[in-house]
């Protein structure tokens, strides 16, 4: 038993100093072929000739530049580039502002059908019926009922068909979730 140990401590010595003996040999022939490169005219004995500048066969540096003129950015989200645009200043108030920035505040029931009342972010107050306009996307309110109201928006997707959304803005959002 102790013969084997004493073989196998023998051979693990030996391949370290084979791997260390290795690497030195590889390191020292990597620094032989790291030195300069001298030109046929430097070797020949000449101080005044110049070294060959590297890379000489390529082309200068602003040929190669990149114009991005034209394309768009990969970077950045194409919903983004198309964008919404400007709001249009001659639009109702109603309809400069999306759906999820107004409040549903209240809904009034009576003998002329359903009303409700919404707050847009400047904190003003509208009321809306059925068939009110409403929104950016050209919504229209197709119901109004005692939770809350019901707004149809048509628009165009990203790949440019004709879509129908149904928006449901309720009274008390906590008690739709449940």
């Amino acid at each position: 038993m102790d013969v084997t140990c004493e073989n196998e401590q023998l051979t693990m010595k030996t391949i370290k100093i084979a791997l260390i003996g290795c690497a030195c040999f590889l390191v020292s022939v990597g620094l032989c072929f790291a030195e300069t490169e001298q030109t046929p005219a430097a070797v020949a004995g000449d101080q005044t000739a110049q070294p060959a500048a590297p890379n000489s066969t390529l082309e200068p540096m602003s040929a190669r530049s990149y114009d991005p003129s034209g394309r768009r950015d990969p970077f950045v989200p194409v919903l983004q580039q198309i964008g919404v645009g400007p709001i249009d200043p001659s639009l109702p108030p109603l309809q400069r502002v999306g759906l999820t920035e107004m409040n549903l505040i209240a809904v009034v029931w009576g003998a002329y059908g359903n009303t409700a009342m919404v707050q847009t972010p400047d904190g003003n107050g509208y009321t809306v019926r059925r068939g009110t306009r409403i929104g950016p996307n050209n919504g229209v309110v197709s119901a109004v009922t005692e939770k809350g109201i019901v707004v149809q928006e048509r628009f165009t997707d990203v790949y440019g068909s004709k879509q129908e959304r149904e928006y449901v803005k309720l009274l008390h959002p906590k008690e739709g979730a449940e």
